[in-house]
């Protein structure tokens, strides 16, 4: 792959390293490791710690840089380093690193940055380019907000921070009450992760909720537009309480796929995503079709990303690298046979340790390709209440759907038979 000249900045000192610069990493997307595997040097770029949040992730990162406010200074320092591309390493990345790239004359357009992180400003940027979206408002202000539901007569509705990537769990209101109740602890949430205090209330849609991951590689020229691609779309299944299940890896080809495929092209297209890898929320409704939930462009990586480069050829983050920087030396896998991945999440309904010997039945089954670092014999275990937290992720892999769906079974099987053992039982 030839390297567009708009990503090199001129008068670079060539006996520099090719580096490239992650803004606010997070342990969920180990560029580290990916930059390492190339022999790409990784810096890692974290924001002044203004604010009480969670820290950035710097392991494995050869040098960082904490910005304190100062664009010019770090981005000297970034070009210093022989930095040739900028990426976000989480939501909340991605706004300085759009500031940093813009300086180092890198694909960006800080101007309209709100676009790629905020559900509000994509609701409204995706309304005027008549792609339908949810009904959604954004504002600060609560009485704005009690407002806008009275206008809206919806039965229903979400209310969310408005940036994207706030842990913070979602809350279904039906009234001006539960609104009110909501407000300003979701508010004060959203402040203290993206230093923004917007919400957004959204209608209340029951479809299937989905996933679709992308790569965009910059313009050839500067009067063409980014290329992209969607990679890999996965569907959601949650439980009767609203806890999300499992994770199932669509079939490419299938009609659903491409819906959901050639929807998040067009929104890719509106939010003016320039490079690297993005992420979309969507759900499907039946008489509306595929409409975005939310948009950040991040990579996401999973603990299924290696069952997934086994299934499809798919390397999450060396793919995003892949549009910024030269290929790297590993070489794209082509699986010899077609395989079907499914994350599996384990949810507890209440506290206990995890019972070895049931633990060690579900390790066995033979689907089982993965199973996520919390998952050890007598860890403690926690009751869910949210989406946002798990036990742990069991990922499944088979070239057969019915292996897939026995051991599934096999799963709930053990939870609902003593797989967390109670404190009584211990």
């Amino acid at each position: 792959m030839s390297v567009h000249p708009v990503l090199a900045r001129p008068g670079r000192r060539h006996h520099l390293p090719e580096a490239a610069a992650i803004v606010d990493p997070c342990p969920w997307a180990d560029y580290a490791r990916a930059l390492a595997r190339r022999d790409t040097l990784a810096v890692a770029v974290t924001s002044s710690p203004v604010r009480p949040r969670v820290p950035a992730d710097t392991t494995g990162y050869r040098h960082t840089l904490v910005h304190n406010g100062g664009l010019a200074r770090t981005s000297r320092r970034l070009h210093g380093l022989g930095v040739r591309a900028v990426l976000a390493g989480s939501p909340r990345g991605i706004p300085l690193a759009e500031r940093l790239a813009a300086e180092l004359h890198l694909p960006a357009d800080p101007a309209t940055v709100l676009r790629r992180c905020d559900r509000g400003e994509q609701a409204r940027v995706l309304s005027q380019a008549q792609v339908d979206v949810p009904c959604t408002w954004r504002t600060d202000e609560l009485t704005a907000a009690l407002a806008w539901w009275r206008i809206s007569a919806l039965p229903a509705i979400w209310l969310l921070p408005a940036a994207v990537g706030v842990p913070a769990t979602p809350m279904l209101c039906r009234s001006s009450g539960e609104i009110t109740a909501a407000w300003r602890q979701l508010r004060r949430t959203a402040h203290l992760h993206s230093g923004s205090g917007h919400l957004v209330l959204r209608e209340h849609l029951s479809g299937r909720r989905y996933t679709a991951h992308s790569l965009t590689r910059p313009a050839p020229e500067p009067d063409h537009e980014p290329v992209h691609t969607v990679t890999d779309v996965w569907s959601h299944s949650h439980t009767a309480s609203g806890l999300l299940a499992r994770v199932d890896l669509l079939p490419r080809h299938g009609m659903l796929a491409r819906a959901l495929a050639l929807y998040t092209l067009r929104v890719l297209q509106v939010l003016g995503v320039r490079a690297g890898g993005a992420r979309c929320h969507l759900i499907y409704e039946p008489e509306r079709g595929p409409l975005l939930l939310s948009a950040a462009a991040a990579a996401d990586s999973s603990p299924a990303d290696q069952a997934l480069q086994a299934a499809t050829g798919i390397d999450r983050l060396g793919g995003v690298l892949d549009t910024v920087l030269p290929p790297g030396a590993t070489a794209l896998m082509h699986p010899s046979t077609r395989r079907h991945v499914v994350r599996v999440r384990l949810n507890a309904r209440c506290g206990g340790v995890l019972d070895p010997d049931r633990l060690a039945a579900l390790r066995a089954l033979p689907t089982v390709v993965h199973l996520t670092d919390t998952l050890t014999a007598s860890a403690p275990v926690e009751p869910m209440t949210s989406s946002h937290t798990a036990v742990g992720e069991v990922v499944l892999s088979h070239p057969r759907t019915q292996a897939i769906e026995a051991d599934y079974q096999h799963i709930r099987r053990l939870e609902a038979t003593g797989l967390y053992l109670s404190g009584g039982n211990r």
